[in-house]
């Protein structure tokens, strides 16, 4: 019984020795893999300093009011590839990176709207980026360019929500919105530990090009490579760690907007219902509960274009949840329209917009044609 006891103990050893050389192992691929990528795709913007981490600023163009991009959640300034060089040539576009995306430095702790936008604020006046600014904000950006709003109402000329999502997320009356959220809570989080060891970047997980895209393959390289940092996995556990507080029945619905300008883009993949039924047969998924969903969504999105008392609302068909890729053209189209009537202003005096044909343009349901 001994020597069994022994052997047994031999064994133990034994793999705990080979899961610690493989875990070591691991640790140093992801660590030579990183700096190989960073070395590979240097952040094509500047490096400001906020609050004593650098974060990533890319910006194009020239003119007042600037416009600014806030990326979704876990997106970094190359999810605006399609559409940042043509608005820049009437404007001036500026991207950037939340803590831990795409080349920003990371932090450790989960952080408030309130926070992102007020780092946001730092690093334009860091950077020598003067207001007025025109607020862009994709799915969770959404959030974040309304809380940069309610703190700087002077320095926001309009905003733009583009299938923004709404602060009462994940939709109370969706009966899977707990599941769903805790499900991706999970998976994230699994996630980070072996992005650490290197079995993220392995198995392809990340990977930014697993759906057709119309990003360059060059982009999406570039994009692959970011998506694989250790820091990316954290940033989204993060996020994501905030977006929970949605599932609280008490809270708040998003504030009012007033009569700021505000122009709302809707993904029409999202909220049609035969196409949504069509899609929830295909992959075997419940028709109906897609079905409800897809209501939820387009009833906070009207909810959404209601904050404001000067707002345009267009349904941009044929298109998923990413609109400035799936329909780039449209997307600068109706961005620029919105934008002009400022441009045209010395000093960006006001948040008035006699922006007539968006107006007569951007009907129920419609699209947006310039």
């Amino acid at each position: 019984m001994k020597f069994a006891w022994r052997r047994r103990s031999r064994y133990w050893l034994f793999g705990l020795a080979i899961a610690c050389l493989t875990t070591l192992a691991g640790v140093v691929y992801q660590t030579e893999r990183t700096a190989a990528d960073l070395a590979a795709f240097p952040p094509p913007g500047r490096m400001i300093s906020v609050n004593g981490m650098n974060l990533h600023l890319y910006c194009l163009g020239s003119g007042t009011p600037t416009l600014v991009l806030e990326a979704g959640l876990g997106e970094n300034v190359l999810s605006w590839h399609p559409v940042q060089t043509k608005l820049a040539q009437t404007m001036r576009v500026c991207a950037y990176d939340r803590p831990g995306l795409g080349w920003s430095d990371p932090i450790d702790t989960a952080i408030q709207p309130e926070e992102v936008a007020k780092n946001l604020h730092t690093l334009l006046n860091n950077a020598g980026i003067a207001p007025p600014f025109i607020l862009v904000g994709h799915s969770r950006g959404g959030i974040y360019v309304r809380a940069f709003y309610h703190q700087f109402p002077d320095d926001t000329q309009g905003i733009v929500l583009v299938d923004s999502t709404h602060e009462q997320s994940p939709m109370h009356q969706y009966l899977y919105a707990a599941w769903d959220y805790r499900k991706q809570a999970m998976q994230i989080a699994v996630a980070e530990p072996l992005s650490r060891i290197g079995l993220v970047r392995l198995l392809g997980i990340a990977d930014a090009d697993r759906r057709p895209s119309p990003l360059p393959a060059e982009i999406l390289a570039a994009k692959t490579a970011l998506q694989n940092r250790t820091d990316t996995a954290r940033a989204v556990v993060n996020e994501i760690a905030v977006m929970r507080e949605g599932l609280d029945p008490a809270t708040p619905p998003p504030d009012s907007l007033g009569n700021l300008p505000l122009l709302v883009l809707t993904a029409g993949n999202l909220v049609d219902p035969d196409l949504i039924a069509r899609e929830a047969a295909r992959s075997g998924k419940v028709v109906e509960a897609e079905k409800a969903l897809a209501r939820i969504q387009q009833a906070e999105q009207d909810d959404l274009a209601r904050l404001s008392s000067n707002s345009w609302h267009i349904l941009v068909r044929n298109s998923g949840h990413f609109i400035m890729q799936d329909q780039a053209d449209e997307f600068v189209g109706a961005v620029s329209e919105f934008a002009k009537p400022f441009s045209l202003k010395s000093g960006g005096e006001g948040q008035t917009n006699d922006n007539a044909g968006l107006a007569q343009t951007a009907v129920q349901a419609g699209e947006f044609k310039p």
